[in-house]
């Protein structure tokens, strides 16, 4: 494991998910790509299964393929635009009000958007989807997910991140709008991404909730899925040729990797982990901004105030 991942210990006198109840999961950007394909595993695996994505169509098209695919009606669409936070709210909401125990929080939704452009909401796009959306629905959820884990069987968070180590985040300009390119904002949300997670386990198990709720992270190079669609030319006509023939691989490959870090016996308990699939799956070790304590608190600042004002605005837009 990374040098900075914790394994925590069970408790034994507390539990969670009712006797026979299958366990729930829940998959952000799980109709397409790298999130329909640990889906489609989760629901092979007899896991209720919730998916969100932005498109209603093509949700309930996902969904109604992988119950068929999977044998498991237990398969849900919801619809709800991750990059929104007036979204995030809502979807977190709504899953409080229906009172699932998660088992699983799969953060899978993302993009990488090779021209500048503002949410609504007024936060770069990028950084909207890819860090901010995940940072507030794991906050929302974490009740949740603390009512889902078990002393011997903890909920777990996984995040699916981009390769980009070490990413610098641009506190005092966190929307790129003085100096915007693809490069740098993806080198910024995959920084925020490594560093919140290791920062989420220490309060975790700060907190007392590490036995019953851990995180950790995925990071992946080259995949074929659509999140390519919105590169930019140069991407486009470049990464097929140089890239992909030495590099990429099929989403279930990354699936495979991800269904062990959330179904694996060998994890269970670990948390602040972070884990990278290029060619192959091994473990690896926080860059130094992303394990250090007092970056992963001014994110963490960052995060709640970035949050706040986006759900302001959407308040006075809405009004």
């Amino acid at each position: 494991m990374g040098s900075q991942a914790r394994r925590v210990d069970p408790e034994s006198d507390r539990g969670a998910i009712r006797s026979g109840a299958p366990p729930i999961a829940l998959v952000t950007g799980g109709t397409d790509g790298i999130g329909k394909a640990i889906a489609l595993g989760l629901a092979r695996a007899g896991v209720s299964v919730l998916l969100v994505g932005s498109n209603r169509q093509k949700g309930e098209a996902a969904a109604d393929r992988l119950r068929k695919g999977a044998r498991n009606a237990r398969v849900q669409f919801i619809q709800a635009d991750l990059s929104l936070m007036r979204d995030v709210e809502t979807l977190a909401t709504r899953i409080a009000a229906e009172g699932p125990q998660l088992r699983y929080l799969v953060l899978c939704a993302g993009m990488v958007r090779g021209r500048y452009g503002l949410t609504s909401e007024g936060l770069e796009a990028n950084f909207a989807l890819n860090y901010l959306g995940r940072f507030v629905l794991t906050q929302r959820l974490l009740p949740s997910l603390e009512a889902g884990g078990e002393a011997d069987a903890a909920a777990r968070i996984l995040v699916i991140n981009g390769a980009a180590e070490n990413g610098k985040i641009h506190y005092e300009d966190v929307n790129l709008a003085a100096r915007f390119n693809m490069l740098r904002a993806v080198a910024q949300f995959c920084g925020a991404n490594d560093a919140f997670v290791v920062e989420q386990a220490r309060r975790l198990v700060e907190a007392g909730l590490g036995p019953r709720v851990t995180i950790a992270t995925l990071k992946v190079g080259a995949v074929r899925t659509k999140i390519r669609e919105q590169f930019p030319l140069w991407m486009k006509l470049l990464v097929p040729v140089l890239i992909d023939p030495f590099l990429a691989v099929e989403p279930e490959a990354i699936a495979a990797s991800a269904l062990r870090l959330l179904l694996d016996r060998e994890f269970e308990g670990t948390t602040g982990a972070l884990f990278l699939h290029i060619k192959r799956f091994k473990p690896a070790s926080p860059a130094k901004r992303s394990h250090d304590a007092a970056q992963g608190a001014r994110l963490w600042e960052l995060s709640q105030r970035l949050a706040a004002q986006a759900q302001a605005s959407g308040a006075t837009r809405a009004g």
